[in-house]
Order: structure tokens, then C-alpha cells, then sequence
């Protein structure tokens, strides 16, 4: 297995089967062996059983089901733990995130050209497709914040690819502990990827159930970077 993507959910059983058979039609005409695993956080819609059905058509689809609602980052991070490939993925499940670029974000890694690959709305050729101006200040603003800590222009997206060598000791050494949504930003700021990549994506507003961004998520990001600035200060003493 060389491609693990890791989906995590929460009432996500609108989207979730076409976005899963959109996935593995994509690797497969891109000739990549992968796998998917979602990692469903007890969805009280039933996303969890309509996936236990669809293992059945999708061979290389694994499930791991939470007791709760336990957030963006710790199931990404739990999803990491049980993938079989080389290579690493994170995307959402609502279809903002374009599969199609899959295979481009994998050669880069497979060729030795990244160590990790960001889809990324903020750069030329990116862009956002369906949200006001309101959420676009609050992601502009969040970002903005994070850029002391990473040249990256798009910290906050939720798709990305990675080496499972970038971060394999700081996964079993308990290095990341991430709050909220924003897992990417922990890895740039813990992690040892000297060779990151951003490609331009196209992101589109889901069109299908709810946001899960809300106050909860922005004041976990706060904390997350009130302690990148803490170790800051404790690293340069």
C-alpha cells in the first residue's frame, strides 16, 4: 500500500459515498494502490453503518468508529495510526476538497520533489468557491496569525499529503496534541518536514449538511497558537 487518505466524519452520510467512489476512481485511473480509512466520530445520522455497507463494494475502505465527537485532529491522527501506506493524506468529507488532484500531490511525493504537499487556496490558481465575506475574513485572519510560526500560505486548509517518515517519531513519541480542526498547522510547527509543497485548489463550499466550524473550533485554534508561542519562548531560553 503506498497512499493512506484519511477522512474523518461527522454527519457526513450525505456526501460520503460519492466522495469515497470519486476517490478510488481517481487512483485507480492514476494507476496508485492506496486505501481509504474514515474515522467516524459516532455520527448520529448513520454515517458509521452506511459505511460498514459500503465496505463491501469498496474493498480497500476501512471504518474506525469513535465514541463521540473528538475532533478534526485527534481522528486524523488516529487514522495515520492505522494506515498501511508510505504516504499520508488528510481531506474532508463534505467534497470541498478536489480528488482530482490526488495523483499530482502523490507524484510529487512518490519523485522525491516534497517531503509534504498542501492543497492551497492562497496561492496562485487557488481559490474559494460558495463562502461570504465573513468566512473568508475569519480563514484570512486565522492565517495571518499563524504566518509567524510558518512561511506556508494556507495553513488552514484540511488537505494535504505527507511522508509517514516526516512524522513517525513525533506520532509514537506523543509530540502532537492538537485541538480543534487544525492538524496541518501542528505538523508544520512540530513536525520535521524541510521540504514543503503548496499546489493551487479549487474550494468549494459544501453543498450537502453543515459546517462544523464554529466558536468552539476558532478559540481551540487560539489555544493552539498560545502554545506554539509558550514553547517559543521556552525553546529560545
Amino acid at each position: 500500500m503506498k497512499l493512506s487518505i484519511v477522512i474523518p466524519t461527522y454527519n457526513e452520510r450525505e456526501n460520503i459515498p460519492t466522495l469515497l467512489r470519486k476517490i478510488f476512481g481517481v487512483l485507480k485511473g492514476a494507476d496508485i494502490d492506496g486505501e481509504v480509512i474514515v474515522v467516524d466520530d459516532n455520527s448520529p445520522d448513520g454515517t458509521g453503518a452506511l459505511l460498514e455497507d459500503l465496505k463491501r463494494e469498496l474493498p480497500n475502505l476501512s471504518v474506525l468508529h469513535r465514541a463521540g465527537k473528538l475532533g478534526l485532529s485527534s481522528a486524523a491522527l488516529e487514522g495515520f495510526a492505522a494506515a498501511k501506506g508510505d504516504i499520508l493524506a488528510v481531506m474532508d468529507a463534505d467534497f470541498s476538497h478536489p480528488p482530482e488532484k490526488l495523483p499530482e500531490m502523490f507524484r510529487l511525493i512518490e519523485k522525491g520533489d516534497a517531503d509534504m504537499v498542501i492543497g492551497s487556496r492562497y496561492i496562485p490558481g487557488g481559490k474559494i468557491i460558495g463562502w461570504g465575506w465573513y468566512r473568508k475574513m475569519l480563514s484570512w485572519g486565522a492565517t495571518l496569525l499563524s504566518r509567524p510560526f510558518t512561511g506556508i500560505r494556507d495553513t488552514m486548509t484540511g488537505y494535504f499529503m505527507i511522508k509517514r517518515s516526516c512524522i513517525a517519531d513525533d506520532m509514537a513519541n506523543g509530540v502532537f496534541n492538537p485541538r480543534g480542526f487544525k492538524i496541518l498547522l501542528e505538523i508544520l510547527v512540530k513536525g520535521k518536514c524541510k521540504n514543503v509543497r503548496e499546489v493551487p485548489i479549487v474550494f468549494v463550499n459544501r453543498t450537502a449538511g453543515k459546517s462544523k466550524n464554529g466558536p468552539r473550533e476558532i478559540f481551540a485554534y487560539l489555544k493552539n497558537l498560545w502554545g506554539y508561542v509558550r514553547q517559543r519562548k521556552v525553546n529560545n531560553k
